[in-house]
Protein backbone atom coordinates (compact mmCIF):
# COMPACT_ATOMS: atom_id res chain seq x y z
CA UNK A 1 0.00 0.00 0.00
CA UNK A 2 1.20 3.69 -0.61
CA UNK A 3 1.26 6.00 1.68
CA UNK A 4 -1.71 7.84 1.48
CA UNK A 5 -3.46 4.33 1.05
CA UNK A 6 -2.35 4.14 4.85
CA UNK A 7 -3.24 7.74 6.17
CA UNK A 8 -6.55 7.15 4.95
CA UNK A 9 -6.85 3.90 7.00
CA UNK A 10 -5.19 5.65 9.57
CA UNK A 11 -8.70 8.53 9.85
CA UNK A 12 -10.64 5.85 9.46
CA UNK A 13 -9.95 4.29 12.57
CA UNK A 14 -9.74 7.67 13.64
CA UNK A 15 -13.03 8.73 12.78
CA UNK A 16 -14.23 5.12 13.92
CA UNK A 17 -13.04 5.79 17.86
CA UNK A 18 -14.41 9.42 17.86
CA UNK A 19 -17.71 8.34 17.33
CA UNK A 20 -17.55 5.98 20.44
CA UNK A 21 -15.75 9.09 22.30
CA UNK A 22 -18.20 12.02 21.11
CA UNK A 23 -21.15 10.34 20.16
CA UNK A 24 -20.89 7.36 22.21
CA UNK A 25 -21.86 5.30 19.00
CA UNK A 26 -20.42 1.51 19.38
CA UNK A 27 -17.67 0.26 17.59
CA UNK A 28 -19.56 -2.32 16.22
CA UNK A 29 -22.32 -0.28 15.07
CA UNK A 30 -19.54 2.01 13.05
CA UNK A 31 -17.40 -0.39 11.76
CA UNK A 32 -20.35 -1.74 9.93
CA UNK A 33 -21.59 1.40 8.84
CA UNK A 34 -18.34 1.65 7.11
CA UNK A 35 -18.10 -1.46 5.64
CA UNK A 36 -15.09 -2.52 7.61
CA UNK A 37 -14.73 -5.68 9.86
CA UNK A 38 -14.71 -4.80 13.57
CA UNK A 39 -11.19 -7.19 13.61
CA UNK A 40 -9.72 -4.83 11.34
CA UNK A 41 -10.83 -1.56 13.22
CA UNK A 42 -9.01 -3.42 16.31
CA UNK A 43 -5.69 -4.33 14.33
CA UNK A 44 -5.64 -1.64 12.96
CA UNK A 45 -6.23 0.59 16.12
CA UNK A 46 -3.09 -0.84 18.08
CA UNK A 47 -0.78 -1.09 14.95
CA UNK A 48 2.67 0.43 15.47
CA UNK A 49 3.70 3.55 13.44
CA UNK A 50 6.51 2.02 12.31
CA UNK A 51 6.77 -0.95 9.89
CA UNK A 52 6.88 -4.30 10.98
CA UNK A 53 10.63 -6.22 10.38
CA UNK A 54 7.96 -8.80 8.00
CA UNK A 55 6.56 -5.60 5.88
CA UNK A 56 9.87 -4.37 5.34
CA UNK A 57 10.22 -7.41 4.08
CA UNK A 58 7.74 -7.34 1.78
Amino acid sequence: MGEVAEADLAVLVGVISDQKTVHDISHRTSCRALGVSEAWFYKWRRRPDEPTKREINR
